[in-house]
């Protein structure tokens, strides 16, 4: 319990909750191992990540993405990309200077608005089986703008043997949306879905495509487009 409430600090809230809420039971040994408690704390982590999109079908546009905000205009980054392009390390480096809103789902409504999802960072231990579950506060990402709003979008790809600086592409709103649909969830429930998936693109248009290597090489290029963070 004390470790998943570390993890979670930023997602815990007061109050007794929804009536209507299930509740959620992920079970670790009560002498639990290191590996045993990892492997509960990502359980726990993909268990409350489901029920959040589930709750949110049909109400909010929702990406596999990660995404940061400008501590001061709110003005954020959503980068999309499917699992192992690096969308982790990147909000990891990211998020020590720009207001970390999530690794793993980005949630949109119809104003642009995005719905912060804190969860702990997900992160690849080497030689481990499992992710370790790390809370932001452990890694010293910066809170969040209280109204963080789409300024931009990225489709990350992670190239093999790419070894240059980024390569950045704009993508018209027919290739942007091609390129961004696998990675949303349940955009069918929405009542336009394509309409809602152009209209993003449009409103924070061009949608780029960059190739890169290594997260750090994106820092110059995220104070290019949502503005240097002091």
């Amino acid at each position: 319990m004390d470790a998943a409430t570390r993890a979670w600090s930023r997602c815990i809230v007061g109050g007794v909750g929804s009536r209507t809420a299930e509740p959620l039971e992920v079970h670790a040994p009560a002498q639990a191992s290191d590996t045993q408690l990892m492997l509960a704390l990502q359980l726990l982590t993909q268990e409350v990540t489901r029920r959040l999109i589930s709750a949110q079908i049909g109400r909010l546009l929702m990406m596999h993405a990660g995404a940061v905000s400008h501590p001061v205009t709110g003005e954020s980054l959503v980068f999309v990309a499917p699992g192992g392009t690096g969308k982790t390390t990147l909000t990891h480096v990211l998020g020590r200077h720009y207001g970390y809103l999530t690794d793993e789902t980005v949630g949109i409504d119809g104003t642009g608005r995005i719905h912060p999802y804190p969860k702990p960072l997900s992160l690849r231990v080497p030689g481990a089986a499992v992710k370790n579950e790390a809370a932001p506060d452990d890694l010293g990402l910066l809170p969040v703008h209280p109204k963080p709003t789409v300024k931009r979008v990225i489709v990350l790809r992670r190239p093999i043997g790419h070894v240059s600086g980024p390569i950045v592409e704009e993508l018209s709103t027919l290739d942007a949306v091609e390129a961004i649909l696998p990675e949303t969830s349940s955009l069918a429930r929405l009542p336009r879905p394509l309409r809602t998936l152009a209209d993003l693109t449009e409103r924070c248009g061009p949608i780029l495509r960059c190739s890169y290597a290594e997260a750090d090489d994106l820092v110059a290029l995220t104070a290019a487009l949502i503005g240097e963070a002091s």
